[in-house]
């Protein structure tokens, strides 16, 4: 999704007028402000209109509102509401060189949504479905020939010749985090109501958190498949390849430049529980000769080709482990054969149980392995009170805590907050925001 550079709203509760300027060389936006002013609103708001969630632009009141992408294109929506309470919508914006687009205006009308779906499967707040019976995470694909359901996607709802709107929505993602309610059940459809709903019976943050462990699990195991798959691939042309190179002509001091650096990858990869073995060969302690000096050059190509799938996922896990060994007293994260997450006693050496860790660590631990793990690449993420049951000496980390994430899986990340804790003196990166006069 491309980068949003500024949001404004008009008539927001009939008065209020805001408008945002996101930081231009920094992944993360502060909205600050006193309660009252807005500041939860505008987040849903501006995750509404990239969502295509009609429901909650419908029931939100607001005039207009209109996201700047960093692209120069425009897109935005007004609202009117007769006395009667019908809404109708228009979406109208502009292109990279400010030619307007063709305006797509429409009554809106709440249309039930027919999918029945088992209580056990559930949508979590980034868009994906996961099976509470089988424990994992599981796709649309799956839904739709286990239980007959098609999951429709906003795009098809858009008619054909507005061609700029399906593609604005169909390269959009989004996330809304409020943290007041990350203890809250998973998102789901009501017969009654197409917008996300929460199940019935709160289901306590842990759950939530298994369903992002099941993402991490994910990840390994495709990226465990993919490393060996080059391993394979590599494997049977090394011979045909090593004649190819019978004349290259390779200087020591850099084959064991790149030596050292590969070992120190797999190195690392070993100790995060990503790769079962150190390096497999020693570099020779006398001086190599040409011939095994183009022997080793391509046995290094091949290991190269091995690790590279292992390193976005290691990247993922080693912010993750670094956030828990620094903000969990006594606690250590290790990943067990399998690829899944556990937590143990670093005085015991006793496993942990994800409810065992205080809320306040259930809080974080929710939002980063959602951020790391679950969140698309390019994500525009918005997190409404951050602060929420976070201990003192974390608000101060949190916003170096989250900019190293958000650099990590390209993520755009928006924050509302009046905790100056949270905002740590980097006021560059804030934008206040006051109440209607």
């Amino acid at each position: 999704m491309d980068k949003v550079a500024s949001a404004h709203v008009t008539g927001l509760f009939g008065s209020v007028n805001h408008s945002v300027d996101f930081s231009a060389d920094h992944a993360v936006t502060i909205i600050a402000g006193p309660n009252g002013c807005g500041k939860t609103h505008l987040l849903r708001l501006i995750y509404a209109i990239t969502a295509y969630d009609l429901n909650s632009l419908a029931r939100t009141p607001f005039n207009t509102l209109e996201l700047t992408l960093r692209s120069k294109k425009r897109i935005k929506l007004k609202k009117t509401t007769t006395e009667e309470g019908v809404v109708t919508f228009e979406f109208s914006g502009k292109d990279v060189r400010g030619r307007p687009y063709s305006p797509y205006k429409f009554p809106y009308s709440e249309v039930a949504d027919e999918r029945e779906l088992p209580p056990w499967i559930t949508q979590t707040m980034d868009g994906t479905w996961y099976d509470a019976r089988a424990e994992r995470v599981v796709t649309a694909e799956f839904i739709r020939r286990r239980y007959g359901v098609s999951i429709e996607t906003h795009d098809v709802r858009i008619p054909q010749q507005f061609s700029w709107l399906r593609y604005f929505f169909s390269g959009s993602s989004a996330i809304f985090i409020d943290t007041q309610r990350l203890d809250a059940g998973p998102l789901r459809k009501s017969s009654q109501d197409s917008s996300m709903r929460r199940t019935g019976d709160a289901a306590p943050v842990a759950s939530r958190i298994s369903q992002y462990m099941e993402q991490i699990k994910a990840q390994i195991t495709e990226a465990r498949r993919s490393s060996l798959a080059a391993s394979q691939d590599a494997d049977q042309s090394f011979a045909e390849r090593v004649l190819e190179k019978a004349r290259t002509t390779i200087k020591e001091k850099d084959l064991k430049e790149r030596y050292q650096k590969i070992a120190d990858q797999q190195a690392e990869l070993h100790e995060n529980g990503l790769s079962a073995q150190l390096m497999a060969v020693a570099f020779p302690d006398s001086r190599t000769n040409p011939t095994e000096r183009r022997i080793l050059n391509v046995f290094l190509d091949d290991w190269e080709k091995r690790l590279t799938p292992l390193l976005p996922v290691n990247g993922k896990l080693k912010a993750l482990r670094k956030i828990v060994e620094e903000k969990f007293v006594g606690k250590e994260m290790l990943l067990d054969p399998r690829g899944g997450v556990r937590f143990y006693s670093k005085n015991t050496k006793t496993p942990l149980r994800v409810s065992s860790l205080s809320s306040g660590e259930q809080h974080l631990l929710a939002v980063f392995t959602l951020l790391l793990f679950s969140a698309d690449s390019g994500s525009l993420v918005l997190i409404d009170e951050p602060e929420i049951s976070m201990h003192a000496a974390w608000k101060h980390d949190f916003l170096s805590d989250i900019s190293e994430v958000a650099d990590i899986n390209d993520l755009q990340i928006v924050l509302a907050t009046h905790s100056s804790s949270i905002i740590n003196g980097q006021w560059g990166l804030v934008q206040e925001i006051g109440v209607a006069e």
